[in-house]
């Protein structure tokens, strides 16, 4: 079967777009259309044990065969193509979504697609989508939406036979096959990620091995994951479940507990304790902080207790790896590896200690 995937990133705060995304409806089920900006970020944008929602579930896709993938943001264009020759539909530029929408599955019915799977990569679901084409390919309607419960999800599959009949745009040809729709019941896995909240249990419980997602990295000891090229110093204390992502490096003295993931390329400098939190790619922790319930990102703090934002504008405390800290950090792992091997890896604390890692 010749299957296209087309996924809307969420992202636009309510107002922005009418937040549908996958179907061509403002609302249908009882979910909200809800921003899932984070930092400034969409959710799916941001990394989880190494990474990306979006990534996982286009490698998700691959893995069934679908090569054809477009991804467009609801509020810029994100085309992510995965066969040489696929459309890019002025990639960041901020237009009209619905017309975007609207181009980019013409372009796939033009090349003949049979299928069509339409997603909001909003919500974070563990579905079986090879099950889910199973279903469509069995049901008598042209078109299939996720369910569960009684609400619906922005996910469906349709045949692309009959978006090509008819007069008016897609969006009012797919709108007119809803009514007809058959229902995939959905039990598996389900995080709204609505807030920052959700962001953060999804990672907990991707740690505590509570879903499908797992890290990107060597598990050292039972719970503990490493990335490829991360550096922890000796003095440094991690105390499981916890990630330490590709090419990060956890400073002397420092503290990662609470089932904390600090992402690829950042660094966590002398003395700092991360408790309950997440640290996304490229970000530079200053030294003797004390970082708890929180997201943080270059220049940019969630406060999960407080349900704020902060901007940070000293750089000394909460910045961006590149630039300064990244030439600051080569400059300190070349005399590391010059005179002394103090920052191989770290002791690793549990119910008992662990020796060193070298």
């Amino acid at each position: 079967m010749y299957i296209g995937a087309i996924l809307t990133l969420a992202g636009g705060r309510p107002g922005e777009s009418d937040g549908s995304g996958g179907i061509p409806r403002k609302r249908i089920g009882s979910f909200e259309a809800t921003s899932q900006l984070l930092l400034g970020t969409p959710m799916a944008n941001w990394d989880v044990l190494g990474k990306t929602i979006l990534g996982r579930t286009v490698q998700r896709l691959r893995v069934l065969g679908i090569d054809h993938v477009s991804v467009i943001a609801e509020d810029t264009i994100q085309e992510e193509n995965t066969r040489q020759g696929s459309p890019v539909e002025g990639k960041h530029a901020r237009i009209a979504f619905w017309s975007t929408w609207d181009r980019v599955v013409a372009h796939y019915l033009n090349r003949g697609m049979q299928t069509l799977l339409l997603a909001r990569l909003g919500p974070y679901l563990e579905l079986d989508l090879a099950d889910l084409l199973r279903f469509h390919r069995e049901s008598p309607q042209q078109l299939a939406q996720v369910y569960r419960n009684e609400n619906a999800l922005d996910l469906v599959v349709v045949d692309a036979a009959q978006l090509r009949q008819g007069a008016g745009s897609i969006r009012a040809r797919l709108s007119a096959l809803l009514p007809s729709r058959r229902r995939y019941a959905f039990t598996g896995y389900f995080n709204p990620l609505t807030d920052a909240r959700d962001f953060r249990r999804l990672v907990r419980e991707s740690l505590l091995g509570r879903c499908a997602i797992r890290p990107v990295g060597e598990e050292r000891a039972p719970s503990l994951w490493i990335g490829e090229g991360a550096r922890v110093e000796r003095s440094a204390k991690i105390f499981p479940p916890a990630f330490i992502g590709q090419s990060s490096c956890i400073g002397a003295s420092c503290t990662i507990t609470g089932a904390s993931a600090i992402e690829r390329d950042c660094e966590i400098d002398c003395g700092t304790i991360v408790e309950e939190s997440c640290i996304f790619p490229a970000t530079y922790v200053g030294m003797g902080l004390s970082v708890r319930q929180s997201l943080v990102g270059p220049g940019r703090m969630f406060h999960l207790g407080r349900d704020v934002e902060v901007e940070m504008r000293d750089p000394r405390l909460i910045g961006s790896i590149r630039g300064t800290h990244q030439l600051a950090r080569a400059a300190r792992a070349m005399g590391s590896v010059l005179s002394t091997r103090t920052s191989q890896m770290a002791s690793l604390i549990m119910p008992r200690r662990f020796g060193q890692w070298g």
